[in-house]
Parts: C-alpha cells; structure tokens; sequence
C-alpha cells in the first residue's frame, strides 16, 4: 500500500505543479510546488525518501525546462537532504516553523539554481526580481495544503 501512495503523491506533485504554472499564474508567477512537495516529504519522512522525491521530480522539472538539465534535481535532492537533516533540530510539525522554513528556502533555492546556470551553462539564470521577491509568498500560501496532504499520504 505504501508504494502505491508514494506513486500517487509522486504523480500527484508533479501533476499539481504543472497545472498550476501552466494554467493558474498569477501576476505570471505560480508557487514552486515541487519545492514545497519536497520540503514537506522531507519534513515527514526523512533525508532519504525527500530525496528520492526530490531528484525524480527535479528531472521531469528539468525535463520541462530549457535550461541546465540536472539543475533542478540538484537542488531539489540538496533541499531535501538538507530539510531532512534539520528535521532532527527543528519542529517541522508546527505550521509556523514549515512556513518561515520555505520563506528562507526559497530564495536560496532561486539563487542556488541561478549559480548552477551560471557554472555549467555560463549564463546567470536570473527569473527576475518579482521571482525572487514573490515566490516565498506564494511557496508559504500553497504551503499548509501541500503540509496537510503529505500528512494524510506520505507515510513511507
């Protein structure tokens, strides 16, 4: 039963992050829902399965893209080591905690990715400053509904 809800909350992520920039921006920017997936798997579950997570759908994130391929299943894969060795310190349980968690996360999650451009493609891979600035808002509100479905899925 457990392979079958990681493949529906694998599937489900994905597809929920896909629609959602796809079909649902607003003001042209969309939450980063398979950073916040992550986060949240790897709040739950631990270092290993948060980047199990984190590297297959930082492929098909990359797949999507035009840009470095493997960047953002790097960063994902580190974001998830590095939540599921925090998890151990902090209280991820409390909802306060997960949101300034993904307030700090997220930019330095744009940032790393921007880095990984500018090494391996040679161009820093800026969004701009309405990216940077507005995806922690909107990664935070996304956030409870992405926390309370891993709660009720993800038991791995």
């Amino acid at each position: 039963m457990k392979y079958l809800q990681g493949t529906f909350v694998f599937l489900g992520g994905f597809v929920l992050h896909w629609l959602w920039s796809t079909y649902l921006p607003f003001f042209g920017l969309a939450p980063q829902v398979l950073l916040v997936m992550t986060v949240a798997v790897a709040a739950r579950s631990g270092p290993v399965a948060g980047q199990c997570f984190a590297f297959c759908w930082g492929l098909l994130w990359d797949a999507l893209g035009v840009h470095v391929f493997g960047a953002h299943a790097l960063a994902l894969t580190l974001t998830a080591y590095g939540v599921g060795m925090l998890r151990r310190q902090l209280d991820l349980s409390s909802g306060s905690s997960q949101l300034a968690l993904l307030a700090v996360l997220t930019p330095v999650y744009i940032l790393f990715y921007a880095l990984t451009g500018l090494v391996f493609e040679k161009s820093f891979l800026w969004g701009g400053w309405k990216v940077f600035l507005l995806s922690p808002f909107y990664n935070c509100l996304v956030a409870p509904l992405v926390f309370e479905a891993t709660r009720r899925w993800v038991d791995l």
